[in-house]
């Protein structure tokens, strides 16, 4: 070997070191974990449960940071800038990864070369709500009410190219039926006009409330099985519709960051996802855990990002 190769070979290794040691400390400071919704709501709480439970997992503190707006890409754009170093992490949804790129043309990130997958820890279900005022009790009921009077009978969502709004769209595609959408600013808002009768039907993530209050009728819910904390409530498979969505949450870490990181990290969630009282926690608010690897996380992103954007042109859903 001559001596620049000789060099070479030292440099390597010594980086190679340099590395190993690196990795293995990690991490020696707090954790920001970066939530793009507003504290308070489901995303928001079941974020704080899995900070909460990794910070123990890796013994030093899990910050959780709200950066609301824009459809989650506030928050998105934020950790996609930060520094590739496992210390800025992102709690992506469905939306930020798999919708917003077919919806936004002026978006600021990109979903695949921007983010590096860490795992998919939890799932929560749509459930699907009806006025009181149409008396109606299952899915056969209001896509026959719908059938009889079709363009009469409308749904809300939080806005439009929400994922309420476009499992709302596959609902009417499915079915056949003719209904209106209707975007709302505030949930809390359109379900005061779903119990008055002004809104016919909604799918929401946040329905076990109003539906066991009785504020609204509950017909089903969009999970593969019944929902632990409300097994009265059927799915929608079982009343003879296949459709199957969830509002899924995830974390990422800025492309480029260690893989030697983000294993460790997604370790670390599959540990936690797999504990009998963060899944309690999780299933208290209508949710699943679950706690995939990088790369079952990576295969599932696109899937739900090419069955998204068939959606989303199916039903020329667009934004302002």
């Amino acid at each position: 070997m001559n001596i620049r190769a000789s060099i070479a070979a030292c440099a390597i290794a010594a980086a190679g070191m340099a590395a190993g040691p690196a990795n293995a400390a990690y991490p020696d400071r707090p954790i920001k974990l970066v939530v793009p919704h507003g504290p308070g709501g489901v995303a928001d709480t079941v974020s704080r449960i899995f900070a909460d439970a990794l910070a123990q997992e890796l013994k030093q503190p899990v910050i959780v940071e709200n950066k609301a707006g824009a459809s989650t890409m506030i928050g998105a754009d934020y950790v996609a800038k930060a520094p590739a170093d496992g210390y800025t992490l992102l709690m992506a949804s469905v939306t930020t990864l798999s919708i917003n790129p077919f919806l936004y043309p002026n978006i600021t990130y990109d979903p695949k070369r921007d983010f590096a997958p860490v795992s998919m820890v939890a799932a929560l279900p749509f459930y699907l709500m009806a006025s009181p005022t149409l008396g109606i009790k299952s899915v056969k009921d209001l896509v026959a009410l719908a059938k009889s009077r079709p363009g009469q009978l409308n749904y809300s969502s939080p806005g439009s190219g929400t994922s309420p709004h476009l499992v709302g769209a596959l609902f009417a595609s499915m079915t056949g039926i003719d209904a209106i959408h209707v975007p709302y600013k505030s949930t809390a808002s359109a379900e005061v006009d779903l119990n008055a009768g002004r809104i016919h039907f909604a799918f929401t993530g946040s329905g076990m409330a109003p539906i066991r209050s009785g504020r609204v009728t509950g017909l089903g819910v969009t999970s593969d099985e019944r929902v632990a904390s409300m097994p009265e409530l059927p799915t929608l498979k079982e009343q003879g519709l296949d459709l199957e969505a969830t509002v899924w949450n995830g974390v990422v870490a800025p492309a480029g960051t260690s893989p030697a990181i983000v294993e460790k990290l997604a370790a670390a969630l599959a540990r936690i996802a797999k504990s009998p009282d963060i899944r309690e926690k999780v299933q208290a608010h209508g949710g699943i855990t679950v706690g995939n690897t990088p790369g079952e996380f990576r295969r599932l992103i696109d899937t739900e990002a090419r069955r998204w954007e068939k959606v989303i042109k199916e039903a020329s859903i667009s934004v302002q």
